[in-house]
C-alpha cells in the first residue's frame, strides 16, 4: 500500500503541486484517510517519504552509470551530468518552492542532496584530469557552475522552456561547460 500512496503522491504532485490533501489523495486511491494515516502519520512524513525515494532513485541511476563498464570516464559524466537532472523534471521550481513552504524538512533533505551530492561526478572529474581528458579545472568551481546553470533549467519562469526540451537544454548546458562557445583553433581565454 505505501507504494500505491507514493505513487498516486506523485501524480498528484504533477496535478496540483503539493497543494493536494490528504483527503484528495484518499479519493483518488479509493480508501480512507485513516489507512493513509496508518502508513504515514502526516502529510509531511508523507512528503519526507516522496523526497527519500526519489533521492534513492537518482543516486541508483548515478550509480548504474558509474558502474557501467561501456562508458569510459568522460562520457560517464557527461552522462550524469545530463541524465540525472532530466530525472529532476518533476520538480521545477515552482514546486521546490512549494516544498520549502509547506515541508521545509523534506525540502531541507532534497536541498543538501542537491548541493552536497556531488561525490562521484567529482571523482570522476579528477580521473578525468589525470588522464588528461579535460583541462587542468577546478572541478568544485565547474559544479557550481554547473548547477548554477540547471537551477535556470528548473524555474518555472524559464524564457526557453517552450522552444527547447529539459534534454536539449542540459545538452546544451554540458556542451558548453565541456567544449566552450568557440570554434576549434579560435580565441583563448589569456
Amino acid at each position: 500500500m505505501k507504494n500505491r500512496i507514493l505513487e498516486e503522491t506523485i501524480r498528484l504532485i504533477r496535478q496540483k503541486g503539493f497543494s493536494f490533501t490528504m483527503n484528495d489523495l484518499a479519493a483518488a486511491l479509493g480508501t480512507s484517510k485513516r489507512t493513509l494515516y496508518a502508513h504515514y502519520s502526516s502529510k509531511d512524513k508523507l512528503a519526507e517519504a516522496f523526497v527519500e525515494q526519489f533521492i534513492a532513485e537518482m543516486k541508483q541511476m548515478e550509480r548504474d552509470i558509474y558502474e557501467n563498464e561501456n562508458l569510459d570516464v568522460l562520457e560517464k559524466v557527461k552522462k550524469m551530468l545530463i541524465g540525472l537532472p532530466q530525472g529532476m523534471e518533476l520538480l521545477n521550481m515552482g514546486l521546490l518552492s512549494e516544498l520549502k513552504k509547506y515541508h521545509y524538512d523534506a525540502w531541507l533533505t532534497l536541498d543538501t542532496f542537491i548541493k552536497e551530492e556531488w561525490t562521484v561526478v567529482l571523482e570522476l572529474l579528477n580521473e578525468c584530469k589525470q588522464q588528461k581528458r579535460i583541462r587542468d579545472i577546478n572541478p568544485d568551481l565547474f559544479v557550481h557552475m554547473y548547477i548554477g546553470s540547471i537551477n535556470q533549467v528548473y524555474d518555472p519562469e524559464y524564457p526557453l522552456k517552450h522552444q527547447f526540451t529539459t534534454g536539449e537544454v542540459l545538452e546544451s548546458i554540458v556542451d558548453v561547460l565541456f567544449n566552450g562557445i568557440t570554434a576549434d583553433g579560435e580565441a583563448e581565454v589569456r
